[in-house]
């Protein structure tokens, strides 16, 4: 570093011009008299004597006398202490700088744009540590890697945690499918590319493009209304039409799950054949706003297709209208799914604990 930059440096940190240009004379002199020192550093004869006094009292060197004012550099561990305090200071700004140009607050109702896939990453992050039902994933191997804690612990807080994971049609999968044991509930392989995405409880997303050859940018969404569109962009786009490689579900119920179009498809023959479908049903009364448990019989679903004798609803069927009616103590109610309000319930889990095919079947089967 040139003298004179050392000087502007010196400067910034709190010292005067004169302050710093006799400093930095020092640095180079190790001693000298006031009079050397201000020949040497342009500070005016009459004004080296207090510029000296100033930087002893600043403890950056030290004045004695010897028939004549002399002055030392003293150690800079010491006198740079204000130095130091002060880069520290420009580096946390920095940083504050740059982590509020990334790093958006995300308010209730609200979608921001990010530059950066980082950023998308640390609140999606956020976000699965609070999910409370239901994660769903669109990623790479990597990117599912970076996030397998986060899941495993979602997954023992007993959230569902659904994974549409990219892999290319000549690529194998790089771990063993037991990495998924206790973090998934559901992995489908995807052979198309597509986007980085979370959605946490239908509420929350998180959005990346996926080629960083182009203009890398992200979304981050904390409204209900949008965050349904990704929802059925995830169903439609990245889950529905791709092949299942992974399932924790056992043969035996009890079932359950998040969403209400899963829970009609599963129950619907069973009803259709007459069985006796019994389970719960976790929500909120729509009326009141307080949540609710029900205990009860599966006894209807109502949807706006039809189901035909080929198979049961397509998800199309059940993009509008999807119901279900459900008894508990002598009286039926409507269940919908979240964000429902024409229904008595809005329900965000339903479990079923048992399956009767009565005399016709099994006492309890798979759906």
């Amino acid at each position: 570093m040139e003298t004179n930059e050392l000087i502007t440096v010196l400067e910034d940190a709190g010292l005067s011009p004169y302050q710093a240009a006799a400093y930095a004379t020092l640095l180079e002199l190790g001693s000298a008299s006031a009079s050397e020192v201000a020949s040497m550093s342009d500070v005016p004869q009459p004004r080296i004597y207090d510029v000296l006094r100033s930087l002893d009292e600043l403890g950056y060197v030290t004045v004695y006398d010897q028939d004549r004012l002399y002055a030392r550099v003293d150690n800079p561990s010491e006198s740079l202490t204000g130095i130091k305090t002060a880069i520290r200071r420009y580096e946390t700004a920095i940083d504050e700088i740059e982590r509020r140009y990334q790093e958006p607050e995300v308010r209730d109702g609200n979608v921001s744009l990010v530059q950066r896939f980082r950023t998308v990453i640390d609140h999606a992050r956020d976000a699965i540590e609070a999910a409370g039902e239901h994660v769903q994933l669109a990623a790479t191997p990597s990117q599912f890697t970076t996030l397998q804690p986060l899941l495993r612990d979602a997954y023992d807080r007993d959230v569902h945690v659904h994974l549409s994971l990219y892999l290319p049609s000549d690529t194998d999968l790089p771990f063993d499918a037991t990495k998924f044991d206790g973090v998934c509930t559901e992995v489908r392989r995807r052979e198309l590319s597509g986007p980085f995405l979370v959605l946490v409880d239908r509420e929350r997303a998180y959005y990346a493009t996926p080629n960083r050859l182009q203009q890398e940018y992200g979304v981050l969404i904390d409204d209900y209304t949008t965050a349904y569109v990704f929802h059925w962009y995830y169903l439609t786009r990245l889950w529905e039409v791709y092949e299942t490689i992974y399932s924790d579900r056992s043969d035996d119920p009890p079932y359950s799950f998040v969403e209400i179009t899963e829970c009609i498809r599963a129950i619907e023959p069973f009803l259709e054949s007459g069985a006796d479908v019994t389970g719960r049903i976790d929500g909120t009364r729509i009326e009141t706003g307080r949540e609710c448990q029900l205990s009860g019989r599966f006894v209807d679903v109502d949807y706006t297709g039809s189901r035909s004798a080929e198979g049961g609803a397509s998800l199309l069927e059940l993009t509008a209208k999807a119901q279900i009616c459900f008894e508990t103590d002598g009286t039926v109610y409507t269940v919908g799914g979240r964000g429902a309000h024409l229904e008595d319930i809005a329900a965000k889990r339903f479990t079923i604990d048992r399956i009767d095919a009565g005399s016709e079947g099994d006492n309890s089967q798979s759906p």
